[in-house]
């Protein structure tokens, strides 16, 4: 062999790592098993998520044919504008406004005068103008006087909270009942609630009675006022 033959051979002979050449390192090994894990996590999650878009397809198809097979009549309501053109539900939800700021401004006006019988208590105290006997027994009406805000509080919280929750029913049991008697002449299977972010994505004009109920509930209540 000549002198350049031994230095290559050297070279390569460097270059070969130390211990058994073929040996593949673990860090090698652990890098290739964590990407065969990401793959199969990423194959199994798109291969769920397809089967559930194809599940919601078919169920949808069988309500499809099913409302075809039974010749099913569909309308439907949109309770949003129901609501903001109802007369009986104007009325009320200007009552209810009025009877919510009659209390707050019950409230806020009883917070000042507390406040301004706070700062005149400090005042008299920093002045040395009241004793300590009466110190303690202003101390004690301060506190009491705070304590009955506090109840008034919650009892106008928990007095709008009823009056909303009656007034929501005897908007819902109007409704309901003159749907009942419309439905008669109208003849549907189902009347639905179509609201913004509620269960129905989709529904054809050609479906929408909101208009027409509006008029007719409107008619019914002026009748009566």
């Amino acid at each position: 062999m000549n002198e350049s033959n031994q230095q290559a051979a050297g070279e390569q002979a460097a270059n070969v790592p130390s211990g058994k050449s073929g040996k593949i390192p673990f860090t090698t090994i652990v890098n290739l098993l964590l990407f065969v894990g990401l793959v199969v996590i990423y194959a199994l999650f798109f291969l769920q998520k397809g089967d559930k878009v194809e599940r919601q397809e078919d169920q949808l198809t069988e309500i499809r044919e099913r409302l075809s097979e039974a010749g099913a009549s569909i309308a439907y309501i949109r309770a949003e504008r129901l609501m903001e053109n109802y007369d009986l539900a104007i009325k009320m939800r200007d009552e209810f406004e009025g009877e919510q700021r009659r209390l707050e401004n019950d409230l806020e006006r009883r917070q000042r005068t507390f406040q301004t019988e706070v700062e005149r208590f400090q005042q008299n105290i920093q002045s040395g103008t009241i004793s300590m006997d009466q110190a303690q027994v202003r101390e004690q009406e301060l506190m009491l006087m705070q304590q009955e805000l506090i109840q008034s509080s919650d009892t106008y919280r928990e007095r709008l909270t009823v009056k909303e929750y009656e007034m929501n029913l005897e908007l819902f049991e109007k409704i309901s009942d003159f749907l009942e008697r419309y439905n008669r002449e109208a003849d549907f299977d189902f009347i639905l609630n179509h609201t913004p972010g509620g269960g129905i994505l989709f529904a054809h004009p050609g479906h929408d009675i909101t208009e027409e109920v509006i008029q007719r509930l409107n008619d019914e209540y002026r009748s009566t006022q």
